[in-house]
């Protein structure tokens, strides 16, 4: 069960992460103005998304509840600090 979830995680943070690099558009229709600061913004949590991600599949075969419990909360610091932060752009 808990492979699973790792491989479900890892594959939900690449994609989160391929959307914010690449489909930036998506996002910055929701932010206040389309500025270099913003772009940044997105490309910064995109890379912190692909190490978490990679983070999930390097996990699997060392899989532990400890380890994997440790390994959400900071997936779920990284999405709160996210979400909190993309909330006071939104226009």
């Amino acid at each position: 069960m808990i492979l699973a979830i790792l491989v479900l995680i890892g594959l939900v943070l690449l994609l989160f992460s391929f959307l914010l690099f690449k489909k930036q558009s998506i996002f910055l229709a929701l932010l206040a103005d389309d500025s270099l600061v913003n772009k940044q913004f997105l490309q910064t949590y995109s890379i912190i998304f692909l190490g978490l991600g990679l983070t999930a599949f390097f996990l699997i075969p060392f899989a532990t509840k400890e380890m994997t419990l440790y390994f959400l909360a900071l997936m779920m610091l990284a999405s709160a600090t996210f979400s909190y932060q993309f909330s006071k752009k939104i226009k």
